[in-house]
């Protein structure tokens, strides 16, 4: 899938509104770990790029700038993407704050 960016912003390939500003996060399953490219961040849900094509239902963590690694079930996948869902949601306070950029970056 093509992924255009403009303006900081991710076009969606389906040509409604633009996206959520893309966020480097750090992904795990089991013993592998990388830096994928979150979009689409809600307080529920996010969509990830990355080199892993990984199974609908498969439980991963996610480490967003600034906080503690998270698990999140992936719901479902397009080759290197992925839609997935947390576990316990954000705080709408948190998700404005990773927007925003006024938490730290990953480590």
């Amino acid at each position: 899938m093509l992924v255009k960016h403009a303006a900081g912003h991710e076009a969606n390939p389906r040509g409604a509104a633009p996206c959520r500003p893309v966020i480097t996060a750090t992904y795990r399953r089991g013993v592998l770990r990388a830096k994928v490219a979150l979009s689409d961040l809600t307080c529920s849900s996010a969509r990830i790029d990355s080199m892993d094509a990984v199974k609908p239902g498969t439980l991963v963590w996610i480490t967003l700038p600034g906080l503690e690694s998270r698990p999140a079930i992936i719901d479902w996948t397009s080759g290197f993407t992925a839609g997935l869902r947390f576990e316990a949601p954000l705080h709408p306070a948190v998700l404005d704050a990773i927007l925003d950029g006024r938490i730290g970056s990953v480590h």
